[in-house]
């Protein structure tokens, strides 16, 4: 018999930690809460395994202690190490539990720390409260368009769905409902107060409308999708608002798309089948990422050929990202092997799939992946069980082939496809996408 489990609690956030995203150096530190960050667990027992996974309301995950923490939580619960899955929401108004892009927030212990505990006695509660259900699954269409592609060619298509899946009581009641879409969370702006961003407005919101006892957000592909901006007459706005955008603006936008999105799930619950969650299988291999070589003279050539750029708009972004080659061709000359090491996992209960993908992969990857899947319900997930910065399509390293070739040093292009000296990690192989697609199709298929 199939049992689920769910459970959710608040991650208590330390004042004056600082809060990831938006820049380097902001230095955004917390000052008060504006909506908490939370911490929710599905788990997926068939009797003789069990999956979990395990959704945080933070910028990013860290491969490191995602590897510690599965490693205590497998030996304690007896769990299977590869059935632990962690997820981020990528809100950008949350501390980070470990270092970042250099500059983009400073982890905070006390806040590291307080999510371990949290996870811990967020799994023990869904455990607690492993039941039978009936398992739903379906799409809602996406009627208002929310997000907008952050690309410079001519394809501005978003994800055009909500993908979820329901678990019912025999009484009818919802125990969880989980729900996908592919979407940037950067509405809340560069303010001084933590906030679960868009994913935590719309949870609330499925949460008051009693559409389901616990929502489950599971952050898609969204690494060149961001959200609409609008002004009070509901006029379309640029991004640029992001830097001067009034926390009133902030707050009406942030309530419209989670009001939108919900209407439109809500709309489409109506629209689905039951789906099987037996077997439980699971899959999590560490996978060595295919990367351009570190060359110390190239990169201190090239950062010198940054600074020739100024005067520039877009001052802030070339220093930083001279000061971060400079310092990737010293670590070069001291031997750094520069080895991108990443897990890749694949979760399987009967038709649902859930592959998942550490960093920032485009919308095209997610629709790669769901279209290669061999399970019924194929759902994918990024920010997850580490970092490794964006993964760009073989068609942007063909429009980008140089540093040079951007004359917006902080738009889409080179954020994406040279920004890797951020996180010191070296640039990608122009296979970098069809290499995760192909790596995790060959997992589920091996379930």
């Amino acid at each position: 018999m199939i049992t689920v489990g769910a459970a959710e609690n608040i991650i208590e956030v330390p004042l004056f930690s600082e809060l990831g995203g938006y820049g380097p150096f902001l230095g955004r530190r917390n000052t008060g809460v504006r909506d908490p960050l939370y911490c929710r667990v599905l788990t997926v027992n068939d009797g003789k395994r069990r999956n979990v996974i395990i959704v945080t309301d933070t910028i990013a995950s860290d491969e490191l202690n995602c590897r510690i923490l599965r490693m205590e939580l497998a030996g304690e619960f007896a769990l299977y190490p590869e059935s632990i899955m962690f997820c981020g929401t990528h809100t950008h108004s949350a501390p980070c539990i470990a270092s970042c892009d250099v500059g983009y927030g400073e982890p905070s212990m006390e806040f590291r720390d307080n999510w371990r505990k949290t996870v811990r006695r967020t799994l023990i509660e869904a455990l607690g409260n492993e039941e039978s259900v009936r398992t739903f699954a379906g799409k809602a269409p996406i009627r208002q368009v929310i997000g907008q592609r952050r690309t410079s060619g001519m394809d501005k298509s978003t994800d055009p769905e909500i993908r979820f899946v329901k678990f019912v009581r025999a009484d009818g009641s919802v125990k969880l409902l989980l729900h996908n879409h592919a979407m940037h969370g950067v509405v809340f702006g560069e303010t001084k107060l933590v906030s679960a961003d868009w994913m935590g407005n719309a949870n609330a919101r499925i949460k008051e409308r009693k559409l389901a006892e616990i929502p489950f957000f599971l952050y898609g592909t969204a690494g060149d999708i961001n959200v609409i901006w609008q002004d009070e007459k509901g006029n379309d706005i640029p991004i640029e608002v992001w830097a001067t955008a009034s926390e009133k603006s902030m707050v009406q936008n942030l309530q419209r798309i989670g009001r939108s999105y919900v209407d439109d799930l809500a709309a489409g619950l109506d629209n689905c089948r039951e789906i099987s969650l037996a077997p439980v299988k699971a899959v999590l291999q560490t996978v060595e990422f295919p990367t351009e070589p570190v060359e110390a003279s190239v990169y201190r050539e090239t950062a010198a050929k940054l600074l020739k750029k100024l005067p520039s708009p877009f001052e802030t972004l070339l220093r930083y990202t001279h000061d971060r080659m400079m310092e990737m061709a010293v670590l070069a000359e001291k031997g750094r092997a520069f080895r991108i090491l990443r897990d890749l996992q694949v979760l399987k209960m009967g038709d649902l799939s859930v592959s998942a993908v550490p960093g920032e992969p485009f919308l095209a990857m997610g629709e790669a992946l769901r279209a290669g899947a061999a399970a019924a319900f194929p759902v994918t997930v990024s920010v997850a069980n580490g970092d490794a910065g964006y993964y760009p399509t073989a068609e942007m390293f063909k429009e980008y082939p140089d540093i040079f070739c951007c004359d917006d040093f902080g738009a889409f292009g080179f954020y994406e496809v040279w920004f890797g000296a951020g996180l010191h990690r070296p640039k990608f192989k122009e296979n970098i996408v069809n290499f995760i697609v192909e790596k995790l199709l060959e997992m589920e298929n091996s379930l």
